[in-house]
Order: structure tokens, then C-alpha cells, then sequence
């Protein structure tokens, strides 16, 4: 039972087996986006947004230690509580997509529905992107984010325990 309110206390996202694969899925995530900061081609951010989305649900722990990073957590947060990404970050994801189209076909001869699909996919993800509103000039700073400032109320990790 909460204290403070007087509500019964969730168990994190279901069962136990529930919350350990949220967790090892955020890990899964996390370490996908940690391998991008050293290859240009593999987003971080991206990876790092949806291991928030499994670790907000099981981990308030691990979902701070994210969002408290110096250099990706202010984005992070920005997408999940706003849904802004900024312009560096979109020429950034579509540099990205577009170094990716280009290595597929210099590193293979896909045929040619393969390439029209994967093309036509990045150009829906690239329209999506880039229709993202942009934080304002005087966005707040990283340590003003509700995800990051009060994370016990935000991501729905109430009354969950650390992982």
C-alpha cells in the first residue's frame, strides 16, 4: 500500500517474468545504441528512446541512469515527453538512413523490389522525422525534464521498484 495516497501499489508491468524481459530487452536496446555512437551508421537515440520505454516500465533505476546521460538524455526526453526532435537530430537520422541505403547496395545487389522497399521505407520514416516539431531555442535543460526530474511520476513507473 502507498503511503502517501493510499493506493495499492502496482507490481511493474505485470508479472515478474513481464518486468525481466522489459529489462532485458532495454539492455538489448541499450547496448544496440551504445555500439552506435562508434558506428555512424546505428542510431543511438532511437535505440536508446525504446530501451526508456522498457526500462519505464520496469526500472525507474535504469531509466534515469538514460536520461540523466549528458549528451542523450536531454533528446531522449524531449521526444518522450514532447515529441520534438531537433533539426541536428534529423539531419543526423536521415544522413544516417541514407549512408544505410547506400552500404546495402554497395555491399550487396539486392533485387530490385528489395531496394524499392527498403528506399520507400526510409522515405516514410524521413516524412514521419522530419514532420517532428522542433524544440524551441529556449528549450528547458535536460535536468528540467519531468522524466528526469521527478521520474518516480513520469513513464508510469509509480510505485515500481528499481531493477
Amino acid at each position: 500500500m502507498d503511503k502517501q495516497n493510499g493506493k495499492q501499489e502496482q507490481p511493474a508491468a505485470g508479472s515478474r517474468a513481464t518486468r525481466l524481459w522489459l529489462i532485458a530487452g532495454g539492455w538489448l536496446l541499450f547496448g544496440l545504441g551504445l555500439v552506435g555512437i562508434f558506428l555512424p551508421v546505428l542510431p543511438t537515440t532511437v535505440f536508446w528512446i525504446g530501451a526508456v520505454w522498457c526500462w519505464s516500465r520496469s526500472s525507474p533505476r535504469l531509466t534515469r541512469h538514460i536520461l540523466s546521460h549528458p549528451r542523450f538524455g536531454q533528446p531522449v526526453a524531449l521526444f518522450l515527453e514532447q515529441g520534438q526532435i531537433s533539426r541536428r537530430g534529423k539531419w543526423t537520422a536521415t544522413a544516417g538512413m541514407a549512408a544505410g541505403l547506400a552500404l546495402l547496395h554497395l555491399l550487396s545487389e539486392p533485387a530490385w523490389q528489395l531496394s524499392l522497399l527498403v528506399a520507400l521505407t526510409l522515405v516514410l520514416v524521413g516524412l514521419w522525422l522530419w514532420r517532428r516539431p522542433e524544440p524551441d531555442a529556449m528549450s528547458p535543460a535536460s535536468s528540467e525534464l519531468s522524466f528526469i526530474a521527478d521520474p518516480e511520476t513520469s513513464a508510469g513507473t509509480e510505485g515500481r521498484r528499481d531493477g
